[in-house]
């Protein structure tokens, strides 16, 4: 007798547009893309569970230690944040005086060398697959918990993403990202 299979696709939630253009950005190679947007992703929570719906640093590095802490063991909140803000602002991964020299993204090769949570030479390196799919995880999880916040559900519907029939009443009919 054959058993039936338990797994059942995850509902999509608003959240999955932003995943899924980190996901796609990685499959084509898109890997500073793809780091830019995941080292914003704790913003992004942080300004969807916060009354005032904005993030700032303090929100960002305590989101990052109760949520990625435990994924980057090598890598402080500060240190997160100050990727974060060389990676969206100067176009550096980190800025001066973090604890590491460098941060340094692995990308795939054909030995399929995987680099995770390594320090070498006062450089910090983690695959920019796995650093990006591990921050994705994190916040899937993450929503899973809050989705019925009032206050999540509150900002959600001004969180950025793609609408393929337009917003209602500025454009309708027209694919957008509002």
């Amino acid at each position: 007798m054959r058993q039936q299979c338990c797994w059942r696709p995850r509902p999509p939630v608003p959240l999955d547009s932003i995943l899924d253009e980190i996901e796609k950005a990685l499959s084509v190679g898109l890997y500073y893309l793809a780091i830019m947007l995941a080292v914003t992703l704790p913003d992004i929570c942080v300004a969807l569970e916060s009354q005032d719906a904005r993030s700032n640093t303090p929100r960002y590095k305590a989101w990052y230690d109760a949520h990625l802490s435990a994924k980057f063991p090598g890598l402080t909140a500060d240190d997160c944040f100050s990727l974060r803000c060389g990676v969206v602002h100067q176009g550096r991964f980190g800025l001066l005086g973090s604890q590491y020299e460098r941060v340094i993204f692995t990308l795939p090769d054909e030995r399929h060398n995987m680099w995770i949570d390594c320090v070498y030479n006062n450089a910090y390196i983690f695959s920019a697959d796995a650093f990006c799919r591990e921050v994705i995880s994190a916040v899937q999880d993450w929503f899973a918990t809050k989705q019925s916040d009032p206050i999540v559900e509150a900002n959600l519907p001004r969180l950025i993403r793609v609408r393929p029939t337009g917003l209602a009443p500025y454009l309708v009919g027209q694919p957008l990202i509002a």
